[in-house]
């Protein structure tokens, strides 16, 4: 969120030197009262008659994961210093298909589910569906539906068919036709006798064929005598049968992702992310880098996990967890050097961002996600990330935290009201940065009424065992005026917030005070996040 205009701050700078955080009961019954930085050095909590507590340290939460996102995980070593939104190559794991030739080849079964999620298509066209695939079987049908060379992917169009061994054949042209003031787009086939012919006739296919406009639908590289050479050497790879196979739906999702960077670039957004080159260069060897699906957003994650220098894999950890990775992953190299020089217990850091391929930064992407989606993308953090992740890592649950800032806040908000309704439970802490309950993709949410009441959850629970950091910039609030209308600021929401939350601790238990950070809407957050850290892990 960016500039805008001026207003009410004053009055609530001297009521607002505390944003809050709500104290509640130890594992042990006592009460726990004080600052801000005592609130992270308890121990970790196991089952509570009341209230919902983390889970177990050290266990492993329930994966809900499908086979598709189960096989949809891609590892690697730190991949962002390498601006892979720049490359468009066709897989952004932890195989890039970036040495030789590779082809997906559809057989009979594969063909059969695509017929099947399109039977609506061949019935409209007068086709039989069952017939059409029984035809595949008796006839043990195998189709070339795309293929790579080092990294760079192509389509079905012009390549060869599967087992071609030189002789006739034909591709499909994409051509345009402006004849009568309309745009017209179609394809026709041209055909040719052998391969020798094919070499002859490609230059004049490409050039009709890259006349359109859109004809990235097939290539990654713009480059003519690139595409070329590259078919040349799918046709000759095919003839010889020195290729590798791909993975099922390889090609689709690269071309969803280049598709994705091209309108991007179209609409002049950025995909790149802010990053200090030299701090996140000096942590590269301690992160690992996941791509992950999401059935229900039907959106690709990108995720970091940063483990301190002398990392035992043996060991316990607490975790913070920071949304909006296109800007926080600065802040995890700041909190990683804090733990690296002895100024802060060791943790796990982990940052989640979306696919390299959408501008992460596009508030219409974010709010897709935060938002519109936040139900969806609760489920992925809950039931999907956290326990891939607590596979590998052994996590300390109740000293783990979720952080959100702005429309990324409002998300931390949800997240930590909606918690109660879930089995795993990966987060005790949540830190709900400048919550924008105001903006207006906020507004727009069709439970946006339920937002003001906390989605039931102060109802739902008598105690609150979660441990909420709130906090916000002092001088946010001038910039955002025009959008509060009749409702709270940010700095007025956040009091208000933190009022019902404590209602619900012990009477005995004061309010814990924090930070309210001199700052605009976002400058503080890696000042707040290195002191949370410093303080509390």
């Amino acid at each position: 969120m960016k500039n805008f205009k001026k207003c009410l701050a004053s009055i609530l700078a001297v009521m607002m030197m505390t944003s809050v955080l709500s104290a509640c009961e130890k594992k042990d019954g006592s009460v726990f009262s004080g600052n801000a930085s005592d609130l992270m050095n308890t121990e970790s909590q196991g089952s509570q008659e009341d209230g919902i507590v983390a889970s177990p340290a050290g266990s492993v939460l329930t994966n809900h994961m499908s086979d598709n996102e189960k096989n949809s995980v891609k590892v690697s070593a730190l991949q962002v210093l390498d601006e892979p939104w720049e490359k468009g190559t066709a897989d952004s794991g932890e195989n890039e298909y970036s040495d030789g030739v590779y082809f997906e080849v559809m057989g009979p079964e594969e063909l059969n589910r695509s017929i099947d999620e399109d039977a609506e298509y061949y019935i409209d066209q007068g086709q039989d569906p069952e017939e059409i695939k029984q035809a595949n079987i008796d006839e043990d049908i195998h189709v070339t539906c795309g293929g790579i060379v080092d990294g760079r992917f192509y389509g079905s169009l012009i390549i060869p068919s599967y087992q071609y061994d030189g002789g006739e054949g034909y591709c499909l042209v994409l051509q345009e036709d402006t004849s009568d003031g309309y745009y017209t787009s179609y394809y026709i086939p041209e055909a040719y006798e052998n391969y020798e012919e094919f070499k002859e006739k490609l230059p004049g296919i490409l050039e009709k064929d890259l006349a359109v406009d859109w004809a990235f639908v097939s290539y990654s590289t713009s480059d003519p005598k690139q595409i070329e050479e590259d078919i040349l050497r799918l046709f000759e790879a095919m003839m010889s049968g020195e290729y590798q196979l791909l993975p099922p739906g390889t090609i689709d999702a690269a071309q969803d992702a280049f598709t994705k960077k091209w309108m991007n670039q179209q609409n002049g957004l950025d995909l790149s992310w802010e990053l200090d080159k030299d701090a996140v260069g000096a942590i590269k060897d301690q992160v690992t880098e996941y791509h992950m699906h999401d059935d229900e957003l039907n959106r690709d994650f990108v995720v970091h996990v940063t483990v301190p220098k002398d990392y035992d894999s043996e060991k316990i950890y607490p975790a913070i967890v920071l949304t909006d990775a296109v800007w926080r992953f600065n802040d995890t190299a700041k909190l990683v050097s804090e733990m690296d020089a002895g100024r802060a217990e060791k943790g796990l850091v982990i940052s989640i961002g979306q696919d390299y391929s959408i501008s992460n930064s596009d508030n219409m992407e974010r709010a897709a996600v935060f938002c519109e989606g936040k139900d969806k993308f609760l489920d992925f953090i809950t039931d999907n990330l956290m326990p891939y992740l607590s596979e590998i890592y052994h996590f300390d649950f109740a000293n783990t935290t979720l952080f959100g800032h702005s429309l990324g806040g409002v998300f931390a908000h949800y997240a930590l009201c909606n918690s109660d309704l879930y089995e795993n439970q990966p987060f005790g802490c949540y830190i709900i940065g400048s919550p924008a309950f105001w903006s207006p993709y906020s507004r727009e949410m069709s439970d946006y009424e339920n937002q003001a009441g906390d989605y039931g959850y102060l109802e739902r629970n008598e105690k609150i065992h979660k441990r909420v950091f709130i906090t916000a910039g002092s001088d946010e609030d001038e910039d955002y005026e025009e959008y509060f209308e009749d409702g709270d600021s940010t700095t007025e929401s956040i009091v208000h917030l933190a009022e019902r939350l404590n209602a619900h601790c012990d009477s005995e238990s004061p309010m814990a005070e924090a930070k309210l950070y001199k700052s605009h809407h976002y400058q503080y957050i890696p000042e707040m996040l290195v002191e949370y850290v410093d303080s509390r892990f």
